[in-house]
């Protein structure tokens, strides 16, 4: 009998002595990082996910130092990895798709932010991204729908009106852009210089001047 129940208990704590040393491996990372010391802390998070190889945040700060430290196929791999094990999390998602874009890989960055806007479809700042990276890449009528959804979740953000201005400046549809640009204008007076410059351009087309 004693021997039938010491199994389970010496496997509980072999599984507790892995997590914990998982999370100190975790935990030097993490200071690391801090330090900038990337190769080192990097070393650190690739044994805390060896640990601890279901963890999908391991995996997600081991993805985010190997993209600060160049290695976009690393960071890829562990980012695709944290989202399969974290399949409803839009952050991890959002994330991948971030490391795809800084390597100018659009189509799959824009792939995942559209991932994480479907799990979050409420976060603008996603939709904000998605729309910044299909401008970048010359997909500017998804920008614009990008920018429209961005700017109904958040009428009130200058920003996000001068960016869907700018998109509206590429399609040449100037005035739909002075509209944009003129709002961001009263919500922030530092659009004020993109009003002016947009200005010229609706004076030209016909448009009246703000």
């Amino acid at each position: 009998m004693n021997n039938r129940t010491s199994q389970p208990q010496q496997t509980a704590w072999e599984e507790a002595k892995t997590i914990r040393r998982a999370n100190m491996h975790y935990r030097r990372a993490e200071t690391l990082r801090v330090k900038g010391e990337l190769a080192a802390a990097i070393a650190q998070y690739r044994i805390a996910t060896q640990a601890a190889p279901e963890n999908a945040h391991y995996r997600y700060r081991l993805g985010e130092c190997a993209a600060a430290a160049g290695d976009h196929e690393e960071a890829t791999a562990q980012l695709e990895a944290a989202c399969s094990l974290a399949p409803r999390d839009g952050f991890y998602r959002f994330s991948l798709g971030e490391v795809y874009a800084n390597a100018g890989r659009h189509t799959e960055a824009i792939r995942w932010l559209q991932r994480a806007i479907a799990a979050a479809p409420e976060d603008s700042y996603y939709t904000i991204r998605l729309g910044i990276v299909c401008l970048h890449a010359g997909y500017i009528q998804q920008a614009v729908r990008a920018f429209r959804h961005a700017v109904g979740l958040e009428p009130d953000n200058a920003g996000y009106h001068s960016l869907l201005g700018d998109a509206y400046v590429q399609l040449g549809y100037e005035r739909e852009a002075l509209r944009h640009y003129r709002h961001a204008g009263k919500l922030d007076p530092y659009f004020a210089a993109v009003v002016d410059r947009l200005r010229r351009q609706a004076v030209r087309a016909g448009a009246a001047a703000p």
